[in-house]
């Protein structure tokens, strides 16, 4: 059932201050984690990459949290604007023709709107993708670099626009469950921990060249190793060890053990694959719009991954 495009009363929600509490406990534990790991380095702790990432958290969390929590007209606006961001970013890189962009900022808002209105229909749309960026290649009418856009431009549509828009159909499968929005929740927790999990684990490890040789995919992220995605594994099960107290009775602990796994698995895959996109257009971070992360495909790109494995596994598998 569609929730009315309301602002809600955050208090109301029975879980907020629970999950308001261990918010601060993982900042607090966080803050400790940086001063270990900046421990043995001279530069200041805040202007160092790690500082400015723990800063960048700190309003990133409350910011994602109140978005869930304060209702869809909120969620929404915040989920387009991450859509829309993004899509710029991959336009700054690529610097293709404007239509494209504007094509895709028109199916960005298409696609929000059909999730939350129209959902039956919201698998249908990758045909709708190809379709209008194919005519936008045609008006382009270049023999040269329109095949090489119309790839990119749907693999962005699909990539970012389809993915994050699940966030969507996810949050109508929380309202069939209960009113907690626990499973936006829990996304906020999992995936930045895999993430601080991948990071941990691979500087413990580094040294150990018998284990830091493993690379995922040495060509297209150096740093990625198979001992880092243990972390990002353990990293995803403690968010879900957080939040469990909220989503037990969706389906059983063997269930959320797999779905911990899958979502460090497919943080990775997501890591990776913006990796992809960085390395073809020769840049290191997408954007700067985030200090200490870079921009918003840096930080979103392992959730593109994460929450169709999670709606999907919720959906089918569950």
């Amino acid at each position: 059932m569609n929730e009315a495009l309301d602002i809600l009363n955050p208090l109301a929600n029975p879980i907020f201050w629970p999950v308001l509490y261990r918010l601060v406990i993982v900042y607090v534990l966080g803050f400790a984690l940086i001063l270990f790991l900046h421990r043995h380095k001279t530069t200041p702790l805040w202007t160092s990459n790690l500082g400015q990432r723990y800063l960048s958290w700190l309003v990133i969390g409350p910011v994602y949290l109140l978005s869930v929590v304060l209702g869809s007209a909120t969620g929404l606006a915040f989920l387009l604007a991450v859509i829309v961001l993004a899509v710029w970013e991959v336009a700054q890189m690529r610097k293709w023709p404007a239509s494209y962009t504007y094509a895709l900022y028109l199916l960005s808002v298409i696609t929000v709107y059909i999730a939350k209105f129209e959902p039956s229909t919201f698998y249908t749309l990758p045909i709708l993708y190809f379709i209008v960026l194919s005519a936008v290649s045609i008006k382009q009418n270049n023999a040269k670099e329109s095949f090489e856009h119309l790839s990119a431009s749907v693999l962005v549509s699909i990539w970012i626009i389809f993915s994050l828009s699940h966030f969507v159909l996810l949050t109508e499968l929380n309202n069939t469950l209960d009113s907690t929005k626990s499973l936006l929740i829990l996304i906020g927790f999992s995936v930045p921990l895999s993430d601080i999990g991948a990071y941990v684990f691979g500087n413990l490890f580094h040294k150990l060249q018998w284990l830091d040789n493993y690379k995922v995919a040495s060509n297209l992220s150096k740093r990625k190793t198979y001992i880092g995605m243990s972390g990002n594994i353990i990293g995803a099960v403690l968010g879900i060890w957080i939040m469990y107290f909220a989503i037990r009775d969706y389906m059983p602990l063997w269930h959320w053990v797999m779905v911990g796994v899958l979502m460090g698995v497919m943080g990775l895959v997501g890591d990776i694959t913006a990796s992809i996109c960085k390395r073809h257009h020769n840049v290191k971070d997408s954007s700067n719009l985030i200090p200490g992360h870079g921009g918003i495909i840096d930080r979103i790109d392992s959730t593109l991954r994460v929450v169709v494995i999670l709606y999907y596994y919720l959906t089918f598998v569950a």
